[in-house]
């Protein structure tokens, strides 16, 4: 088999086009060929095939050399074209190869033939190769000008040969006044030897460099670039240009920066923020135990300021917060770090310490720092703070744990009347532990049956008879003793159970006081304390109804205490609830008051039936003036209003003596009886009425 071969004969003559092709044949070609004789076959032929050479007869009856000459241009394609012919003039011949023919060839004498076409074939494919290689500079070209990075050619001692536009977009300097420049000439100064010297450590030894550098731009701007280099080699392997890549990574760079800054500062006030505040006291502590030094916490927390952002709104406990930030860093020393927590809770940490006496002076200067008022648009709000302070080593010896216990030691002011510093104490963690104790062992004291009811009754203070009872939830302890509901009832709250604990109450004091109050005829009631938390879920009414029904208990002998709290908070579920025990029948009593809240207008409100005039107020009677007239208006106020009036807390005979002067009828108190079981109640209400 010979080489393939596809040629287009341009050719009136069958007999010629054999002869030829036979030629080739000798020649070593395995010819494919197809014979025009027309303009617009030859079009079709090129359009549809594609030909390695056209062998063209000089002068056909309907075409010409000339004509193929000029389908060929027009087909756009570089293919060999060799004309042949019996009888020819030179000044023919030369016209044609001006015009593009390749060779010519006497139809006589081909043997000449096949060595011009193989010259040809090569020509074609030098050509072809020359027309890629040109095209594919003309790409890379268009690709280094229309680049979207900069792109920098210099030569291998680093002298700028080449820039694109997108260089002088980003630098702003043209490319006339970079070439020549050496490659470094953006970069800072300060940054400008080292980085040269990287690159050219690199490029030398045939190695890549890369990496983000700081640039200055024509007007003095700085940006951020990705650069990398890369040493470009001849055919010697010897380093001729370097090309350069940078990317104008400015947007990132700054977006990195806000993010990074998001995650370690604080929005509002520019302060450390917590994961910040523990990288520093971490680095602190460490430090620290280096050069045997200590290390200050200290927890803030602003007194009272919730009461600004609720009564004037954020935008101005915002205002508060930065002022706030603001003083707090006055009193902080260099390398000392202030942080805001979350709130208005911030903490500092104050290493390198050799005693106590500068922690102290710290937080006295905090405190000293919120006595003057804010002033925010057109007003003055007082907002004091209280400091706890734990000391590394002495309190804790982790991060964690100093700042729990300067947070311990800041609720401890809170509790001793704000506006001063505390120093974490052993007692202090005593009590958290058995806080924590007390909040295990309440989470689980329903399920092990722990809590049991006492009863205290309420007396007519003109007969000294029974008319009701309240009930008392008590725990009752593995060592035998008795906590009271102040000791536990608060926490309860606090830790969410407080309702799972209610409940049991309820439906304890109904079960068993249920046969009791049904043989009185309606003459006894029981009273239940309940949580405002209670009357914040939906439909609790519909509960107390069930207990009703479950134990037939007239609505009009159960009266529900509640406290001057939830009449001040004045909540929609809470309303409905109220209203809706109100519609059941059930008596309604707002429990110690006098303590709390309320107004008139909330009296006024709710479908109230009693007030308990709280003990302390009772208990100073005798004693003070005062609390007389005081009990003596809260009296004359109820009757005013319809209501009932139960005084708490009577220990003595002249408590009640002046209780009855002013008239109040009803009482309890341990001179009447102190709070007792079920049966012990049974049997002072059997004598009662054995008495009648």
């Amino acid at each position: 088999m010979g080489t393939p071969l596809k040629v287009l004969f341009v050719e009136d003559s069958e007999a010629d086009t054999e002869l030829t092709a036979a030629e080739l044949v000798r020649g070593g070609f395995s010819p494919e060929i197809q014979q025009v004789e027309t303009r617009d076959d030859m079009h079709n032929a090129l359009a549809n095939h594609p030909w390695d050479l056209i062998i063209c007869d000089y002068r056909l009856p309907r075409f010409s050399a000339e004509a193929a000459l000029d389908t060929l241009k027009e087909s756009g394609k570089d293919l060999p074209f060799i004309i042949t012919s019996g009888a020819v003039s030179a000044e023919d011949v030369v016209s044609l190869l001006k015009r593009g023919a390749h060779d010519f060839m006497n139809k006589n004498a081909l043997a000449r033939l096949v060595p011009a076409i193989e010259r040809e074939l090569r020509e074609a494919s030098i050509r072809e190769q020359r027309r890629r290689a040109d095209a594919q500079v003309r790409v890379l070209s268009q690709a280094l000008e229309q680049s979207p990075v900069s792109v920098i050619i210099t030569s291998p001692e680093g002298e700028i040969q080449y820039v694109n536009p997108c260089f002088e977009t980003v630098s702003g300097y043209n490319a006339s006044e970079a070439i020549g420049q050496t490659l470094g000439f953006t970069l800072l100064e300060e940054d400008r030897l080292q980085i040269m010297e990287q690159i050219s450590s690199a490029v030398n030894s045939g190695q890549q460099w890369r990496s983000e550098v700081c640039s200055l731009r024509a007007n003095g701007e700085l940006y951020w670039e990705n650069v990398k280099v890369s040493p470009l080699t001849d055919i010697d392997n010897r380093l001729s240009h370097n090309l350069i890549l940078k990317e104008d990574i400015t947007v990132r760079r700054n977006y990195e920066q806000q993010l990074l800054r998001q995650a370690h500062y604080d929005d509002l006030t520019g302060l450390a923020n917590r994961v910040r505040l523990i990288e520093q006291l971490t680095q602190a502590l460490q430090e620290a135990t280096q050069r045997q030094t200590l290390v200050a916490v200290l927890g803030i927390d602003l007194d009272h300021f919730k009461n600004v952002n609720d009564s004037v709104g954020h935008s101005v406990g915002d205002f508060l917060l930065k002022e706030a930030a603001a003083r707090l860093t006055r009193c902080m020393r260099p390398g000392d770090t202030l942080a805001r927590m979350g709130g208005d809770e911030f903490v500092a940490v104050l290493p390198n310490l050799n005693d106590n006496t500068t922690a102290e002076k710290i937080a006295q200067s905090i405190v000293e720092q919120f006595t003057e008022p804010f002033f925010i648009i057109g007003r003055n709000y007082f907002v004091t703070c209280s400091v706890g302070i734990a000391i590394y080593p002495n309190d804790a010896s982790n991060p964690h744990l100093l700042l729990r216990n300067a947070d311990l030691a800041m609720y401890q002011c809170k509790d001793q009347g704000r506006n001063q510093f505390q120093f974490f104490t052993q007692e202090i963690n005593d009590q958290l532990i058995d806080r924590l104790d007390l909040e295990e062992k309440l989470r689980h004291v329903v399920k092990r049956n722990e809590l049991l009811l006492h009863y205290q009754p309420i007396f007519n203070l003109a007969d000294n008879t029974i008319v009701g009872f309240e009930a008392l939830v008590r725990w009752h302890q593995t060592d035998g003793t008795i906590r009271m509901p102040n000791n536990f009832i608060p926490v309860a709250e606090d830790i969410g159970i407080i309702q799972e604990i209610d409940s049991w109450v309820f439906k304890t004091a109904c079960r068993e006081t249920a046969k009791l109050l049904r043989n009185s005829e309606g003459g006894l009631r029981l009273a239940l304390n309940i949580s405002p938390r209670q009357l914040e879920i939906p439909g609790y009414a519909n509960f107390v109804a069930d207990q009703l029904q479950a134990y037939k208990i007239n609505a009009d002998q159960l009266e529900i205490e509640i406290t001057e709290r939830v009449l001040v908070n004045d909540a929609n579920t809470t309303n409905d609830n109220i209203n809706a025990l109100s519609e059941l029948g059930i008596r309604l009593s707002v429990d110690d008051f006098g303590t709390g809240y309320s107004s008139l207008g909330y009296l006024q409100r709710y479908p109230l039936h009693t007030l308990k005039i709280d003990r302390s107020f009772v208990a100073g009677m005798h004693e003070s003036d005062n609390s007389h007239r005081l009990v003596d208006t809260i009296f004359l106020l109820a009757q005013g209003l319809g209501l009932d009036v139960v005084a708490e807390g009577i220990e003595t005979q002249e408590q009640r003596e002046l209780l009855l002067k002013i008239g109040c009828k009803q009482a309890q108190g341990f001179l009447f009886s102190l709070p007792i079981a079920i049966d012990e109640l049974q049997q002072k209400i059997e004598l009662q009425l054995h008495s009648l």
